[in-house]
């Protein structure tokens, strides 16, 4: 009868041996991770807080619940005008929507530091979204922030900057602080979710994440037809092997797992209000049954 080697007297040192060094290999691997990030930061250890500003946010909006506002095609099926007493989020190419201009959400996030490389399509997307949204306060990758000053891309008095160390899908649940580094994040909703959560915000509603790319490749899944930047050298890439895909859907679930642990954390839930969609991380609701609005037939 044949047992598992690690079961047998002969492999048994090799089996622990094996076990303990993919630890030790995990453990370097985050490491080098967090390093890999750090290396862009002025302050290696960050000993003391490297955005000091950032507590002007802290528990801003204390008990207050907020709407983190995607850029899925469900997002032009709500009536946006009912969120004007709500604490607003909205991300990229948002300014495009009809609501945006009276809407003025509360703060407008970016998470990639490509929107402000100051080639010409991220200054005519900038330009544009600026003739739109002319009192929201913005969010930007620290790491975009000599960028930003370079070309005035940002107003600074309404800007906050993020930085970023190691990787928030293999991080353990954490107390959220923008004065100092965060676990990277996969897309802007996480940006926006752990923003929420430092500014002390109750509860938190998803619009327009229906995160459906898998089902939809090859397509734009916007609200918008055309490419959130458009004509861009690498800003959308090269068409990608749906291998790929999966596992940047993986990656970016297990994220959202991590946000609902974090927010658990504070006893604040996360609550998805998007019409369809694969994003089942989260509870789900009606956008209309949260605002206490007639749902439509």
């Amino acid at each position: 009868m044949l047992y598992p080697r690690y079961q047998q007297a002969y492999g048994w040192p090799f089996y622990q041996a094996r076990k303990m060094l993919r630890n030790i290999a995990r453990i370097c691997n985050s490491a080098a991770d967090a390093l890999s990030a750090r290396e862009r930061l002025p302050s290696p250890i960050c000993i003391k807080p490297l955005l000091p500003e950032n507590r002007a946010l802290h528990n801003k909006h204390r008990g207050q619940r907020c709407f983190i506002l995607g850029n899925g095609p469900s997002l032009s099926s709500h009536n946006l005008h009912a969120l004007g007493s709500e604490v607003t989020f909205a991300m990229n190419g948002f300014w495009r929507h009809p609501a945006a201009m009276a809407m003025q959400p509360d703060y407008y996030v970016f998470a990639d530091p490509v929107f402000f490389d100051g080639s010409r399509p991220s200054w005519q997307f900038l330009t544009s979204m600026h003739r739109v949204i002319q009192t929201s306060n913005f969010l930007a990758p620290w790491t975009a922030a000599h960028m930003i000053r370079a070309n005035a891309s940002l107003p600074l008095d309404r800007t906050h900057f993020i930085a970023s160390a190691g990787i928030l899908r293999s991080a353990k649940p954490f107390d959220v602080d923008l004065t100092r580094t965060i676990p990277a994040i996969n897309n802007c909703a996480q940006l926006a979710i752990l923003a929420a959560l430092y500014m002390g915000c109750s509860k938190i509603y998803l619009l327009g994440m229906e995160h459906d790319w898998l089902a939809q490749q090859g397509k734009e899944t916007h609200f918008y037809a055309a490419k959130t930047l458009e004509n861009h050298a690498i800003a959308h890439g090269e068409r990608r092997r749906y291998a790929d895909l999966m596992k940047d859907a993986l990656e970016l679930w297990q994220g959202y797992e991590v946000l609902r642990q974090c927010a658990a954390l504070r006893r604040v839930e996360i609550v998805n209000c998007t019409r369809g969609g694969f994003l089942d991380v989260f509870e789900r609701t009606h956008y209309e049954e949260a605002l206490g609005l007639r749902r439509a037939a």
